[in-house]
């Protein structure tokens, strides 16, 4: 449904406030107030059985009995009396209802059966349901608050979306008091139908909103989520402040992935993943969203500082390298220039400290050269009120010698009350960022740049280091399936192994044995000293259980290994377990972990970090999302201290290459497999020639994969958060002239193959396809072409085999779906030499199979008029014109 309706639900022209009244204790009491005389310009309705007129306002007694059509029906009611209420609202045709319900769960006695009912009711009668427990919502431009906060605040460009109501009160409290200003506040209470999803896409595409605030204790439709925040992350700032991080559901785990990967580590990586920042301190929340709105980001964490008192700056370093910033190093020519202007300074360095009562041009100075350094990403100014201080003036100077250079990101913080409160006011009137302790403007500058650096995450182009790769998944599929038939959830590491090797991931040599004579023959092969390991379905941690006896150097050792696992297996109910050997790794390496989870609500996730015993202890992991690609398990390793330690020794580079790789290859069996609960490989030996699985367990699911919160398709497989590449759509194609193509959804390896398709275009060609000249195409807007979210745009590209290793991009057709996800704009575009040979009819006809998958009900271009070979193709193709202008000609198809 996603922002059906939701215009005219926080944009009302008529509201009906059912259950008004003069009791002041009352919600409908405060709901009324909040709106009457307030400088709303709509028509609101108290509605009440038992009163002709109430706050002075004519009263109805039932939605019904009102004349005219209700946009909005706000329920303060009593409870029992909701779901009649919403059964009059339905039939009188209003297209939402805000539920107020106070503390909904413990008024009801059936809270489930209630909450079906309202869906049904919601479904039936096609309104949009807000709540229940709900504050309901402020937009301040229109002065309407229909909500029970009492104040309204004033208009802003953030919108602030909130889960607790009483924490959205407290936190509004504050803000008003601060002046900040804001968009919508929306309160959305227990979210049985407006959820965080549709609000991002509706406020995403409000042109009144720079800057989206959630406050968040869980989320219950995981995909529609991630796939509304990666869809405006990237062109509006979007902060999160997520409660609860303690997971309880990590101690049921079977496998230490499935422990380590807890509910608090899976939210950080989906607000990674999806560009979104998320903060621990909700006093942070309207600071960080004001600075990401209105300064440039920085482009990496180097700090500078200015400051005319000691102990703030101090402070200010302890919270940057806390937050694992760094303080600035300046360069030998800012040293000089600070020493040659600035003289009264005995020592120059970051911080730079200014005398107590620095002049307003002290402070323009230092900023200035501080400014043109090199070396810094953003520059933090402190002023303490003192004796000769002159505050007013003071941010002034700063703001002329931020005008001088508006590149470098600046922060001021103005320490102290009314002494610093007008000049306060004008830097915030002049959209400078403006603080009132270190620590709130340090933690905003480090929270903006983990923003930048998540959205580069998102444009970064991965190299292609899989080339024909094809897993034996038949082979995978079969052991599986002899699992579960045999009702057993735990692989012991003989299946595991076959599993891994399926997938190119390299395990070490093991060996199954029978006896005791076995056991010593196969250690004499392989060489001593050696490892023996139970195998069973019983034991899932081998060490634990004394399942795993390492550096057997001789046969008597190995003879008393068999036996010590023998009788583990019989005491552990499982007497027909199986006794494995492997060799002992004696070389020079370190142990890592690969491992996965099913999380219930985002899915699979993927581990990786420290492996070995000291796993836990150390806690050195990072938690990703698949699938992956060569970026993404890059970045993921580089969160982790084995990954910097390993990086900083050349040696290691070839196997942290081969690292990579193995991590993409382990994201595929994810991908492939929703059978997966948890996986471990652990431990993971890494040496500076090899990478060796020593150890690998999987659990499988007993039940099916719950859904992620959208509908099943083949390509986007419910197990997953983001969809995996869609191979189903790939086909060889013949053109008119009988020359072989391929048509393949694009991919975000093919960033330079698009970038020469671009350099080939003429300017016409261009010009038609984007509506304007475009002279550049830089890696920011390449990488937004490419890396596209599969369930809200899809882009179709046909190429040609120049050679065995060269391709070239020929044509490019995509589908862009609108916030409400049932309508999508077409475009295609055709180089220039492939014009009129068939390409693009083609692709429009696939497109539209794809469009239907997609569950698109209408498309629609907007060509230009002198494009006429275009419009020729889309009236063949059934479009109908439906606008047109001097230059523009709108066409639209309905898919059946």
């Amino acid at each position: 449904m996603s922002i059906k309706n939701l215009e005219v639900f926080f944009n009302p022209k008529r509201i009906a406030v059912i259950g008004a009244s003069e009791d002041p204790d009352s919600p409908g009491y405060f709901i009324l107030r909040n709106m009457i005389g307030k400088g709303f310009n709509g028509v609101v309705y108290p509605v009440s059985p038992s009163s002709e007129s109430i706050q002075g306002v004519e009263a109805y007694k039932t939605v019904n009995h009102i004349q005219t059509p209700v946009d909005l029906a706000i329920l303060s009611n009593p409870v029992e009396e909701i779901l009649t209420t919403l059964e009059e609202c339905g039939q009188k045709g209003v297209k939402g209802v805000s539920i107020l319900c106070p503390d909904f769960e413990t008024r009801v006695k059936d809270n489930q059966l209630f909450s079906d009912r309202i869906k049904e009711l919601s479904l039936k009668y096609d309104f949009r349901v807000l709540g229940p427990n709900t504050l309901g919502f402020i937009r301040p431009s229109i002065r309407l608050n229909a909500s029970l906060f009492p104040k309204m605040p004033r208009s802003g460009t953030t919108a602030f979306i909130s889960q607790s109501a009483t924490l959205a009160t407290a936190l509004l409290d504050r803000a008003v008091d601060k002046n900040f200003g804001f968009s919508y506040i929306i309160s959305v209470g227990v979210k049985l139908d407006i959820a965080f999803s549709d609000l991002i896409d509706f406020l995403g595409v409000d042109p009144k909103t720079r800057a989206i605030i959630l406050y968040l204790e869980h989320i219950s439709r995981g995909r529609k989520f991630m796939t509304a925040v990666r869809s405006f992350a990237r062109s509006k700032p979007i902060v999160v402040v997520k409660s609860g991080r303690f997971d309880i559901s990590a101690q049921v785990a079977l496998t230490q992935s499935g422990f380590l990967a807890g509910e608090d580590k899976v939210y950080d990586a989906v607000f990674k993943r999806a560009g979104a920042v998320r903060i621990s301190e909700t006093l942070d929340l309207f600071y960080l969203a004001e600075t990401l709105a209105e300064e440039k980001r920085p482009k990496g964490k180097k700090l500078a500082i200015i400051t005319n008192a000691g102990a703030p700056s101090i402070i200010a370093v302890d919270a940057l390298l806390r937050l694992e910033g760094d303080l600035a190093t300046f360069s030998d020519d800012t040293l000089a220039n600070l020493r040659q202007n600035l003289p009264s300074l005995k020592q120059v360095q970051n911080p730079v400290n200014l005398l107590t009562n620095a002049s307003p041009d002290d402070y323009k100075t230092a900023i200035k050269h501080c400014l043109d350094e090199k070396n810094i990403d953003g520059l933090l100014v402190i002023l303490v009120p003192n004796f000769g201080t002159q505050p007013r003036e003071t941010a002034e100077a700063i703001l002329a010698a931020k005008q001088d250079n508006p590149y470098v990101p600046l922060l001021t913080v103005l320490m102290g009350g009314e002494q610093v409160q007008s000049a306060r006011d004008f830097l915030v009137g002049k959209m400078i960022p403006t603080f009132v302790a270190p620590e709130q403007a340090v933690r905003s500058f480090i929270y903006t740049y983990r923003y930048d650096y998540n959205l580069k995450l998102l444009q970064e182009t991965p190299e292609s280091i899989l080339r024909d790769f094809a897993p034996d998944r038949k082979k995978v599929r079969s052991i599986m399936n002899s699992a579960l038939d045999q009702k057993k959830l735990a692989l012991n590491l003989n299946e595991v192994t076959e599993i891994l090797h399926s997938y190119g991931l390299p395990v070490i040599t093991t060996k199954s044995v029978q006896s005791e004579d076995e056991a010593v023959r196969v250690s004499e092969e392989i060489g001593f000293p050696v490892v023996l390991k139970i195998a069973s379905k019983k034991i899932f941690h081998k060490r634990e259980r004394g399942g795993v006896i390492l550096s057997l150097k001789d046969a008597g050792s190995v003879i008393r290994a068999f036996r010590n696992i023998k009788e583990l297996a019989v005491s552990s109910g499982d007497p027909e377990a199986h006794v494995l050997i492997q060799p002992m790794i004696i070389k020079q390496g370190y142990n890592l972990i690969i491992g996965a989870k099913k999380d219930p609500t985002f899915g699979s996730v993927i581990i990786f970090g420290t492996g070995g015993e000291l796993l836990e202890a150390i806690g050195d992991y990072a938690v990703g999302l698949p699938p992956l690609n060569q970026t993404l398990a890059k970045r993921m390793m580089e969160e982790t201290k084995i990954y910097k330690f390993l990086s900083a020794q050349d040696p290691y580079k070839g196997t942290l290459r081969l690292l990579e790789e193995m991590l993409v290859r382990f994201s595929y069996l994810l991908v492939d497999f929703s059978d997966i609960k948890e996986i471990d490989i652990n431990p993971l030996f890494i040496s500076d020639r090899e990478i060796l699985v020593l150890d690998a367990g999987i659990v499988l699911e007993e039940k099916a994969v719950p859904d992620l919160g959208i509908l099943k398709r083949d390509f986007c497989p419910p197990h997953l958060l983001i969809c995996p590449y869609p191979f189903k759509y790939v086909r060889e194609i013949e053109l008119e002239d009988g020359v072989s193509a391929l048509m393949r959804p694009i991919r975000s390896e093919d960033e330079p193959l698009v970038y020469e398709l671009f350099e080939s275009l003429s300017e016409e060609t261009i010009v038609f396809r984007f509506n304007q000249r475009l002279i550049d195409m830089p890696h920011e807007w390449l990488a937004r072409y490419c890396q596209l979210d599969y369930e809200r745009e899809f882009a179709i590209v046909a190429l040609t085999r120049e050679s065995s290793e060269r391709e070239r991009i020929i044509a490019d057709v995509r589908i862009m779906k609108l916030p409400d996800l049932e309508t999508a704009e077409l475009a295609i575009l055709v180089a220039d030499e492939w014009q009129g040979r068939g390409i693009g009819t083609m692709l429009i006809d696939y497109c539209f199979k794809i469009a239907r998958d997609l569950e698109i009900k209408t498309l629609w271009m907007e060509i230009l008029r002198t494009n006429s070979r275009m419009l020729h193709v889309a009236k063949d193709a059934g479009f109908g014109e439906v606008f047109s202008d001097e230059d523009m000609v709108k066409v639209l198809l309905e898919l059946k």
